[in-house]
């Protein structure tokens, strides 16, 4: 009788454990859909762990057990955001099994995400790029589970097939990405500012970047 009531007990704080976890998990979330939000609004100037508190109505203080500063909490937002992006690079790959077609679907998902999400991406790539190698997405062990190794393993491809020259995939990794983010980061500062960086000529811009740059691959 005596372990029958334990075993209730047990289970009584199993259970009390489980539903605090869940609390405590669906507040985390919850500053973290906050979070984004005012940083999309306001950006990383204008975002504050006070403001998200006072938009889901909660302390500074409780922030404060899910995110030890501004940073983290950022990092939090920032790694939701490489997870976005790798997802969109791995649909990219997955939805193309032509190799050039693929890089190409690979540079335009890299550039639907700069245009579609461009505090995030700024944040990200240019701002806070270290957070690149930190963020949860980047540190999969298997085969193609970050956005870097997405790309590269179409450029091995890409050269294996015979599409384009045999050389350092690396280098030529770097080449298509840092063309793109180029593209990218021109068309999220220049706009408004520059001639020719309206999103329907940055979109024939990026047209034109993938002829060049596959022109000038060709073995």
């Amino acid at each position: 009788m005596r372990s029958v009531s334990q075993t209730r007990q047990e289970r009584i704080k199993q259970r009390s454990l489980e539903r605090r976890e869940r609390s405590r998990q669906e507040t985390r979330q919850a500053i973290l859909e906050a979070a984004i939000r005012m940083f999309e609004r306001e950006g990383y100037e204008g975002f504050s762990l006070r403001q998200v508190a006072e938009n889901i109505g909660y302390t500074p203080t409780t922030i404060y057990l899910y995110f030890k500063d501004k940073d983290d909490l950022l990092f939090a937002v920032c790694s939701q955001g490489f997870t976005e992006f790798t997802h969109a690079l791995q649909t990219a790959y997955a939805t193309h099994s032509d190799p050039l077609e693929r890089l190409q679907a690979l540079g335009w998902a890299y550039f639907e995400f700069g245009l579609s999400h461009p505090l995030h991406y700024q944040m990200m790539f240019m701002q806070r790029a270290e957070w690149i190698t930190e963020a949860p997405s980047a540190k999969g062990d298997a085969e193609g589970s970050n956005s870097y190794l997405i790309q590269m393993n179409a450029v091995i491809e890409a050269m294996k097939a015979g599409v384009i020259r045999m050389g350092d995939p690396i280098e030529t990794t770097n080449l298509i990405w840092s063309g793109i983010h180029g593209i990218v980061s021109l068309a999220l500062s220049m706009k408004g500012i520059v001639p020719k960086w309206e999103e329907a000529e940055t979109r024939r811009l990026v047209k034109g970047y993938f002829q060049m740059l596959i022109k000038g691959l060709q073995p």
